[in-house]
């Protein structure tokens, strides 16, 4: 009897159990399923992790027309590489002027916010990770491809460049009503993205070119006549500018080059003095373009003085770059990005013709100078002197005069006709 109850014990534990069992199962289908019922924003609002992410799209749809919470909200199915919070901290620190989500205050930042999340998505398709394949390219919603790496984890890189460390899957599959997500550890930047901030198109915190300038401890006499010539709030105006910009170096070299007369820029004091600081700097100046190094390329290149341009020269591995002088100046720093251009410092002044015309006039001499550094004409000199009648200042002024000046053997002629007195 006991042995019968035991039975009857033993039956009605397994029943029990299996009662259980199933509840357990129908408890862990129905979370399956409510989780499974949140699309791909609510899953990322779930997470903390993405709590810089859900952030960052409510940034970008504050523009007009843009609806990233809506449209991955839909229907899909999409698949989703979600950057983590300190994936986009990493992303502001690299980035002047952006030490939050909040920065991105303009329509320009927004939009390119926007490509940098687009960049992220890839629309039609929930590509789990065992879908993935090596070499894989994906085009995203962005319109750039990423590619996919398995070697050592899921990695996914953004293609552009091949030295850029990937980005790799930390939580793999997140499935949501809408499609999948991947978690990871890098913000993914497109090509475009990298050329809106190397165009200016981003408040990047740099400043204008003026700034620039202001800024570097090796341009200062640069700003120092950008000032002087009146020029200041043309370089700091939207552009954009390409700025070849000589070193403190270079223009002590041109001071030299100038002579005693100019010893600092405090010497060009003088309305036709200034004028020409001016044509020298806007010499120096690429109109509607930002022509950054790998942009270079050999040939003439119009510059902000009218009718006037610049040379640039293949040399070696890289351009020099060539003026009226026919002295070339080496390009000493590259790419110095700013809100409306890019400078790139050189080691010397550029001079156009003008210029080299003024370059020329201070070392000609006076008529009376000439005649006095020549030896055959030292009677003429004595002959000037000697008539006392003014013609040595006369001869000394700004002219213009036409001399024809007899040598000596023509004097020595004159006094022997003169004869003997």
């Amino acid at each position: 009897m006991k042995k019968v109850v035991s039975l009857k014990s033993l039956l009605v534990l397994l029943a029990i159990v299996f009662v259980a069992w199933s509840c357990d199962n129908d408890e862990d289908d129905n979370t399956a399923k409510n989780q499974n019922e949140k699309n791909i924003v609510e899953t990322a609002q779930g997470q903390p992790a993405l709590s810089a992410l859900v952030a960052a799209l409510i940034t970008a749809d504050n523009s007009e027309g843009t609806d990233l919470v809506g449209t991955l909200s839909g229907e899909g199915p999409f698949t989703v590489f979600a950057p983590t919070n300190a994936a986009f901290a990493a992303l502001l620190e690299s980035l002047d002027g952006f030490d939050s989500l909040e920065d991105f205050d303009t329509e320009d930042d927004r939009k390119i916010l926007t490509t940098i999340l687009t960049y992220h998505v890839v629309s039609g398709v929930a590509a789990k990770s065992t879908d993935l394949s090596e070499g894989q390219l994906i085009k995203t919603v962005q319109g750039e491809d990423v590619s996919v790496s398995l070697e050592g984890g899921v990695f996914i890189k953004d293609k552009q460049d091949a030295e850029v460390q990937a980005a790799k899957v930390t939580i793999a599959d997140v499935a949501a009503s809408n499609g999948v997500v991947h978690v990871i550890d890098k913000v993914l930047i497109p090509q475009a993205t990298i050329d809106a901030i190397n165009n200016g198109e981003m408040n990047n915190g740099a400043g204008t070119l003026v700034d620039v300038v202001v800024a570097s401890e090796a341009l200062t006499v640069l700003e120092a006549a950008v000032i002087k010539a009146g020029l200041a709030e043309t370089i700091s105006s939207e552009g954009p500018f390409t700025v070849f910009a000589p070193t403190d170096a270079a223009f002590v070299a041109l001071l030299e080059l100038l002579g005693d007369d100019y010893k600092s820029l405090d010497d060009f004091d003088e309305p036709n003095e200034i004028a020409l600081l001016k044509d020298i700097l806007l010499f120096h100046v690429i109109v509607g373009s930002i022509v950054k190094e790998a942009d270079l390329a050999a040939g003439m290149v119009p510059t902000a003085l009218a009718d006037n341009s610049i040379e640039v020269i293949a040399s070696g591995n890289g351009f020099v770059i060539g003026d009226a002088s026919g002295t070339n100046a080496n390009i000493t720093g590259t790419d110095i990005m700013a809100s409306n251009g890019v400078a790139h410092t050189i080691d010397k002044v550029l001079l156009p013709q003008s210029a080299i015309d003024f370059v020329t006039s201070l070392s000609l001499k006076t008529i009376v100078e000439l005649a006095v550094a020549t030896d055959d004409l030292s009677l003429l000199v004595d002959a000037l002197i000697q008539a006392n009648a003014g013609l040595v200042e006369t001869l000394s002024g700004d002219g213009p005069f036409t001399v024809f000046a007899p040598t000596n053997a023509a004097f020595v002629a004159l006094l022997n006709a003169l004869g003997d007195d």
